[in-house]
Order: C-alpha cells, then sequence, then structure tokens
C-alpha cells in the first residue's frame, strides 16, 4: 500500500481532535507508516481515521462527536465497513445494510448505507464554519470504518491519501492473483498450490477458480457469493463457467450471477446438461465485484474457472456468439399504444391458480385488486411444495424489440386470505429495470418502467415463506413505442356516489382480514341484503356491519425469504419495517418482525413467521369521493370474559392514520366521526398490543362529501405521549495534564487541587447527563379535570426508569457539584499563596508561574460548568420534586414509582381537548 507525502500534508482529525463524547469508538492515529492500520471490507487497510461499533443487549449505535471550531473548509475519508477480522478470502454471512450519518453543527451532511460486503467509499464534506461534527452508526450491527479523516483548511487543495491506484497495465487472475475479501462457505476458492483441489468442468481441468455449491436445501435457496474488489482498474472481464463433473448429477438446476458494483451483469440458469461458456464481460469502472449462486431445484455443484481481468487496452478472449431467435413479423404491425395481454400473451408463466391469465376476453371474467375488477392481467401466487421450495410466479412475454415502455397497475389480490409481502421484479431482456415490495395493505400503485427495446419482458414475484400464501396481480398493461402517453385503453366502471351513502352500499371490503374466524361458520360481514343474516348484539339486530379480532399463531417459514442472500428479505424490510408514515403530524415507525405492532407502523405489514402477533384489518374502496365517516364500534363478543382489556383502533386513510383510539370489551357502544379527504382507500386496523382480543363489530358505517373535524368519545380516546427532555446542554472540558511536583509545598498543593477538580467536573460532565426522557400522558377524570401521568423512559433500553430513583440520584448529584463549589473556592484562595511561593523555585518560577496561570484558567472554566451543571441539575430535580410530591390515585388508579399521576402544573395546559380518561390508561 503507498501512501502519498505531498507539498501541503493533511490534518489528521483524530491526530488533533479528542472526540467530546462518544460511545464505542476506537481510534487510529496516524504517525508515519508504522501507525496501526483500519481493516475494512476490500481487502485493504487504511490510515489515520477511527471506528464505531455497537453494543448488545440491549442494541446501542455508536457515535462519535468533535469539536472543530470553526477551522477547517473540508473533511475528507474513506466510509466502509470493517472485514470481520478475517482477512482477504474471509467469510461472511451478514449482508444487512448499516445506516451512517454525519452532522455539522445538528444538520445531517451525510447519510448512507453501508454493506459489509461493499467496497470502502470515498467521501468529501463542506465544513467551513463547523463547530460540532458528529459521526453515527444509526441503526445495523458490526463496525463502520471512517479511514484517512483529512482536515483542510482555507488555501489548501483536498486530496486523497492511502491506497491511492496506479493505472493497471496487465491482466490478473482473480481467486489466484486477487482472493476474494467477502465470501461465505458455498464459494470455494481453488488454486494452483492445492494440488489435490482442482475444477473438472465437462472433463477439463481448470487449477484455479471458484467452487460452487448448490445443494438441495431444507429452506432458502442456499445462496452463495464471492466479492473482489477490483478497484475500478479493469474494463473486461472473462472465466468459463459450467458443471463441475459428478457421478450423480440428477434433475439439479442453480444460478450463476455476476454483478458489478450490485448491478447485475450476467446471469446464467445452469444445470448438469450444459456445456461450459466462456464469457466475456464489460466492468469498466467496476469497484465491487462479485459472483452469486442460488439452489434452484434439485443439487447442483459448478465451477467458475480461470477468472481473468483486463484493464483498458488489453484484449481479452473472444466469446462465442449466440444464435439470434427469429422476431415474429406481427409485432411489427401492432399500433404504438398496445395493450400487452391480449395482444402479446405471455410465452411462458407460471403460477399455481385456477386462472393465471386474464385477457380481456370478456368483462364477466375477472380478477379484483384494491376493490376493481380487472379483465385483463396477470395473477401471481405460487407455493413452495415437496420437491421445490421455489416460490417465483412469474410471466413472460416477447417484445421483438418493438417497444420502449410498459405501463401497468400492481396490487393486492384482496381474496387471497393471507396479508404476506412480496417483492416484484421486473426484468428487459435479463436486465433488473424495477423492483419495488408489494405490501398487502397499499392501495393499488401505477408503474411506468423503461424498456429500452427489450425483446424479453419478465414480471416475477418472489413469493411468501409461510404457508399462508398472499396472491398479487398487476393489471391494464399497456406497451409503448416511444414515450408513454395518456390512454383510455382500459375504463373501469365507477359506482354511483351519492353525496352520503352507507359504506357497506358503496362495496364490501376488499381486505378482510380476521385470523382466528376465517375458518370458523360464523359470519364476519353482512351487506345487509337480507334480514336472515344478522349480528345479534345484546338483542339489537345489526344486518349490516363487520368484525374485526386480533389473534395469536404460529407460522412455519421456508422459501427464498426465510433464508436467502438478504436480498428479498432486505426489500421487504426496507419498505415495510424502516419506513415512517405521517400520523397527525409526528412520524411514526420502527415496527419489527416479532414485534408488537402498535401506532401508525401498524399498516406497514403483519410478522411474517414464528410466534407473530397479528392484528385485524378491513379495507374500502371509496373512490376519493368522501371526506368524512362517521361509524359506531361496540364489543360484539369478549375472548374469554369480559374485562378491561384494550386494543388499539387505527383509522387510515391512504394509508395515512387519520385517528388512534382505544376499544375494550366492557365499552359501551362508542360513535366515531373520522375526516378521511377524498381518500382511495378506507382502512380499519385493530391493532393486536398483547394478545387475542373480543371480537369487535363496526356498524352504522356513513360515508359524506361534507367536511367533519374528528370526534372520538371520551371513553374512546387514547392520549399520545408527550416527549420532553430534561434540562441539559452539550458540554466539554479544556483538556489539563497533572504537572510534575515542583517541590514546593504550597505551589504542589495548589496543582494538585486543580488536577483534582478537574478529574471530578471531568466525571461529573458525563455522570449528570440525564438518561431518560420524560413522558407526559395528558388525562381526564371521571369529574372532567385534566390532569397527567408521567414516566420516564429510559435511554439505555425499552424499560421505564424509577422516578423516585432519579429524583434521589440528582439530590445526591446536587450535593457533590455544592461540595465542588466550595472546593474552587478554596483553590481561588490557595492559587494566591501558590503564586507567593514562586521565588523560592528560583529559575524554575517562570514556567511554573506559567503552571499556575493556567490552573487559574481552569479553576475558572470549572467553576463555570459545576455552576452550569448545578443549575441544570435543580431544575431536573425541581421538575422530579415536583412531580414526586404530587403523586395521588386518581379515579381508582394507583401511582407506582414508574408512573405517577399527579395534576396539572401551574400555567400547564394540554396539548388537546381530546384527552383518555384515566379509568382507561394502563399504569406501569
Amino acid at each position: 500500500m503507498s501512501h502519498v507525502c505531498l507539498l501541503a500534508q493533511p490534518t489528521y482529525l483524530v491526530n488533533v481532535c479528542k472526540p467530546v463524547d462518544s460511545y464505542r469508538y476506537t481510534a487510529y492515529e496516524y504517525t508515519g507508516s508504522g501507525s496501526k492500520q483500519i481493516a475494512m471490507s476490500g481487502g485493504l487497510k487504511w490510515y489515520g481515521g477511527f471506528t464505531i461499533g455497537y453494543a448488545q443487549g440491549p442494541y446501542r449505535p455508536g457515535f462519535a462527536v468533535f469539536h472543530l471550531n470553526g477551522k477547517y473548509e473540508s473533511l475528507m475519508f474513506v466510509l466502509g465497513h470493517e472485514d470481520f477480522g478475517r482477512g482477504a478470502g474471509g467469510t461472511g454471512v451478514d449482508t444487512d445494510p448499516r445506516i451512517v450519518t454525519v452532522y455539522a453543527d445538528g444538520r445531517k451532511v451525510m447519510d448512507e448505507l453501508v454493506y459489509p460486503y461493499g467496497i470502502p467509499k470515498r467521501i468529501k464534506l463542506d465544513v467551513k464554519g463547523v463547530n460540532e461534527l458528529k459521526f453515527a452508526l444509526v441503526s445495523g450491527n458490526g463496525e463502520i470504518g471512517f479511514a484517512e479523516a483529512t482536515l483542510w483548511t482555507a488555501g489548501q487543495t483536498p486530496v486523497e491519501t492511502g491506497n491511492i491506484s496506479n493505472k493497471k497495465t496487465e491482466a490478473i487472475e482473480l481467486v489466484k492473483d486477487l482472493r476474494p475479501y467477502f465470501q461465505n462457505n458455498r464459494m470455494v476458492n481453488v488454486l494452483p498450490q492445492d494440488n489435490f483441489n482442482s475444477l473438472i468442468i465437462n472433463g477439463q481441468k481448470y487449477e484455479s477458480g471458484l467452487s460452487v455449491n448448490m445443494e438441495r436445501a431444507i429452506s432458502g435457496s442456499n445462496p452463495g457469493w464471492s466479492y473482489f474488489n477490483l478497484g475500478g482498474q479493469y474494463a473486461k472481464l472473462s472465466f468459463v463457467v459450467g458443471p463441475l463433473n459428478s457421478a450423480n448429477s440428477g434433475t439439479g438446476k442453480g444460478w450463476i450471477t455476476v454483478k458489478a458494483d450490485n448491478k447485475i451483469i450476467y446471469e446464467l440458469e445452469l444445470t448438469y446438461d450444459d456445456i461450459a461458456q466462456e464469457v466475456t464481460l464489460d466492468v469498466s469502472g467496476c469497484r465491487m465485484l462479485s459472483f452469486h449462486s442460488e439452489q434452484a431445484e434439485g443439487s447442483m455443484r459448478a465451477g467458475i474457472a480461470h477468472i481473468m481481468a483486463y484493464p483498458q487496452g488489453v484484449v481479452p478472449r473472444e466469446t462465442v456468439e449466440d444464435s439470434d431467435v427469429t422476431v415474429d413479423p406481427r409485432l411489427k404491425t401492432l399500433p404504438d399504444v398496445c395493450k400487452l395481454i391480449s395482444n402479446i400473451p405471455p410465452y411462458t408463466a407460471l403460477a399455481q391458480t385456477e386462472k393465471q391469465i386474464y385477457d380481456g376476453s370478456s368483462d364477466y371474467i375477472t380478477f379484483s385488486m384494491g376493490g376493481v375488477r380487472y379483465s385483463e392481467g396477470i395473477v401471481f401466487y405460487n407455493k413452495a411444495n415437496v420437491l421445490s421450495n421455489d416460490t417465483r410466479s412469474y410471466a413472460v412475454f416477447d417484445l421483438g424489440n418493438e417497444f420502449d415502455y410498459v405501463s401497468f397497475t400492481a396490487g393486492y389480490i384482496g381474496k387471497s386470505g393471507a396479508l404476506n409481502n412480496d417483492i416484484l421484479k421486473v426484468y428487459a431482456d435479463d436486465k433488473l429495470v424495477l423492483e419495488e415490495p408489494l405490501i398487502a395493505t397499499y392501495p393499488n400503485r401505477d408503474f411506468i418502467v423503461p424498456l429500452n427495446k427489450c425483446r424479453k419482458l419478465r414480471f416475477e414475484t418472489a413469493g411468501s415463506s409461510t404457508l399462508d400464501v398472499a396472491a398479487y396481480g398487476i393489471a391494464d398493461v399497456v406497451v409503448y413505442r416511444g414515450e408513454p402517453v395518456k390512454n383510455d385503453l382500459f375504463v373501469h366502471p365507477k359506482p354511483e356516489c351519492p353525496y352520503t351513502i352507507d359504506l357497506i352500499d358503496l362495496g364490501a371490503p376488499y381486505i378482510h382480514y380476521v385470523s382466528p374466524m376465517k375458518q370458523s361458520n360464523d359470519g364476519i360481514f353482512y351487506d345487509g341484503t337480507t334480514q336472515k343474516n344478522y349480528f345479534d348484539l345484546k338483542g339489537q339486530r345489526i344486518n349490516k356491519g363487520f368484525l374485526l379480532q386480533t389473534s395469536v399463531h404460529f407460522s412455519l417459514d421456508y422459501g427464498p425469504l426465510a433464508g436467502s442472500d438478504g436480498a428479498a428479505a432486505g426489500a421487504i424490510g426496507g419498505a415495510a419495517v424502516g419506513s415512517a408514515f405521517v400520523a397527525g403530524g409526528v412520524a411514526v415507525g420502527g415496527a419489527v418482525v416479532g414485534s408488537t405492532l402498535i401506532g401508525a407502523a401498524a399498516l406497514l405489514m403483519l410478522a411474517a413467521g414464528g410466534e407473530a402477533l397479528e392484528s385485524s384489518c378491513a379495507a374500502f374502496n371509496t373512490y376519493g369521493e368522501y371526506n368524512s365517516v362517521t361509524f359506531t364500534v361496540a364489543c360484539y363478543k369478549p375472548y374469554i370474559r369480559p374485562d378491561d382489556y384494550k386494543e388499539t383502533l387505527l383509522i387510515a386513510a391512504d394509508h395515512k392514520v387519520m385517528a388512534q383510539l382505544t376499544v375494550y370489551e366492557t365499552m359501551e357502544p362508542q360513535t366515531i366521526t373520522v375526516p378521511i379527504d377524498g381518500c382511495q382507500q378506507l382502512m380499519f386496523w385493530l391493532a393486536n398490543t398483547d394478545n387475542w382480543s373480543g371480537q369487535f363489530i363496526f356498524y352504522d358505517i356513513k360515508l359524506s362529501k361534507d367536511h367533519a373535524t374528528l370526534n372520538i368519545p371520551k371513553d374512546a380516546r387514547l392520549s399520545e405521549a408527550v416527549i420532553t427532555k430534561p434540562v441539559w446542554s452539550e458540554k466539554g472540558i479544556t483538556p489539563w495534564t497533572r504537572p510534575k511536583s515542583s517541590g514546593q509545598q504550597e505551589v504542589d498543593r495548589f496543582l494538585s487541587g486543580v488536577s483534582n477538580i478537574y478529574t471530578k467536573v471531568e466525571d461529573m460532565i458525563e455522570k449528570s447527563q440525564p438518561q431518560y426522557d420524560i413522558y407526559t400522558y395528558y388525562l381526564e377524570t371521571e369529574a372532567g379535570v385534566a390532569c397527567k401521568a408521567v414516566t420516564l423512559q429510559s435511554k439505555r433500553g425499552d424499560n421505564l426508569s424509577s422516578i423516585v430513583r432519579e429524583y434521589t440520584g440528582c439530590q445526591k448529584q446536587l450535593e457533590q457539584l455544592n461540595a465542588m463549589k466550595l472546593e474552587l473556592r478554596e483553590l481561588t484562595l490557595m492559587q494566591a499563596s501558590a503564586s507567593l511561593s514562586l521565588p523560592e523555585l528560583g529559575l524554575a518560577a517562570f514556567s511554573y508561574g506559567k503552571m499556575l496561570k493556567q490552573g487559574g484558567k481552569m479553576i475558572k472554566e470549572c467553576h463555570d460548568l459545576v455552576n452550569q451543571m448545578y443549575e441544570e441539575k435543580r431544575a431536573e430535580t425541581y421538575f422530579l420534586e415536583s412531580v414526586v410530591t404530587h403523586a395521588m390515585d386518581i379515579d381508582g388508579k394507583q401511582s407506582t414509582e414508574n408512573t405517577i399521576l399527579c395534576p396539572l402544573f401551574e400555567n400547564e395546559t394540554p396539548p388537546t381537548d381530546e384527552l383518555q380518561l384515566v379509568k382507561n390508561f394502563v399504569i406501569e
């Protein structure tokens, strides 16, 4: 590795700045070629930087905060992931991305996804005038490296440092000359020195390459991968690929894929009957080259041999071109804006449905997505079986290189009986041009995708990893020569939408998910067409309404989403788990698989697999015509016996939560009005917060084109927490080093005192920071008086902190700060005595005089910090004392150490008049 020597020497951040606050931070100062290096993914090591990691149990990501004091204009560094400590050729199984951000004075200046297998990336940031710079691992595991972190002042020209690559002039052989830096055990290196180990493909022996194992998998597709760092230095890649000789080949089938910078550049479906192929690919500018394998059917072993990378100007081996297939001349006669399926049926398709292809031959032969009926489209549905766990479903079209774009509508098939998520992929000549998550609770979505006059168009869904499989569809598919234009090839009639109407008269729910009841004979929906069908609500017959009930169920995971290379599961996770939805103007997110799904994030997904807490929902198509809904909800039947067990009910318009309320088994019927602002999809979502719930009935559901304000009765109100932070500000202290003894008692006594108080202040800065947030729930008593419940949410985990214990801790810290104040006063007096004793030191008096002056400045700095901490801690103590001393029992609810009920403080006003009743609030 070369390290460049420049006329304008770089300033390494870690050499001149120590973090004022950090967690899981490790510095790698640069002192020359012998400095300790940072080993990051990509197979290279770097100087001069730092890493941040994370802690487990509970998970806590690392960070580092530096003070630049506005002295610099630019910051350059190399961002990457640790190499897992195994060096080149090491194995890795974790492929999920980490999120890393950088803040300059609180402003986000970098937000990056860092993959464990990714090539480190050079970053340049503008830090002109910046005082505080914060580096943070937002989510994910592993160590994140910030190498070659150099600061540049005005007038300096920033340059790259570390691993500056020279232009390559000779070809290299991968594995032999350049080993993979990240791979798993499904791909094994074969090298010339391993005389007993070689690749035999179609009877020919190759001494170096990759041995690929695609054995039959009980779960998943046995993915394999090997990553190489080409550094953008090569233009062409060539290799030989084919099946390994085997005595028991069977009927195995697998896939070999090559990616350049995470984009697919080559795919081959391989069987034992195939002849080896010699392949040449363009890798110009590619930094991260990766080979991937995937088992498709049975077991398969393949070899990728003699893998050569060629620099620009070096001619690779020639490849044999496949012959073209004749294009159907009829395709040229089709109009420029053309229905796809009825004019060009798919030449191959796979799905396990009674009917997959709908060609528009009759308006009475249809399928339904999002409450709309379609007569032309494709249904995707495929379940694993004993012989294959491949759950993909697909349809492939021959477009004869005639069309430039395709448009279509994609959505969930509401009657498929399962609420699993999926992934839609669209390929144009085997190039992935669209990859989108399919979320069951989403409204229908429209897409326009460029085709670049491809020959083969392929629509594919990944399928579900559970026994309950959801179906998805695409419909109204149109292809275009040239740019897409608005057209009326598909028109869907809309029902009459009077000014007011019963929601159920407009149409049945197109999603109605009630897991514990779907197999029973009990009705869960009645449309009022006959009086014979009704819900009996305490003697009241309800002929028009629906039921919701949450549940707990068990699901068996298998298939590509249960153990793949992370791509499919990652796409779903990124869209579902990592998303944030807006509820009342507040971003809400963070639902995870297996967690309690509440709040707006509950609309993202149902937990798929393992022991899952399941919600229940019903979605209706309101055709964008109505602005408000009024409905009545009541407990129809308790789960076992009536009690105060509560669930959260969400009402959403086009996936935006418009109302959040509570329902419980002992409630009286509640009538609610919710604004829905002309939405297309109206969703009723009963979020599972603990276990099986009672059955809740929804009836008298009236839509109106009138605009209305939110109206939730007192018994159904659910108060949101108002989250605040205790009084506290970021602090730092100038570094102080304990001086050597002067031999003069007064001087040494003073300097020792300065060192002691410095240590105490430094320690108190860290200890005084509150480790909790304040959650205040504004409530209402039976008598109509506003009050509140206060809890402290620990920053160290999801648990609540004891308010009494935090209050006691604050009192002790106040006592310590008072003692430090007295100590600082004494040191001020001692400084005068020490100054009078300086002449006794003779020639050393000058240097120790400077130390006394610096000690005086440190006393002043400590004095200011102690006073600041004292005032902040006094404010924090006063708040906690006010809560603790005013604790009371209200309406039969008792305060605890973790949750205190108390009156509002003087001049305190709740954020809304829609307050939850104390009797309905859960005390923890």
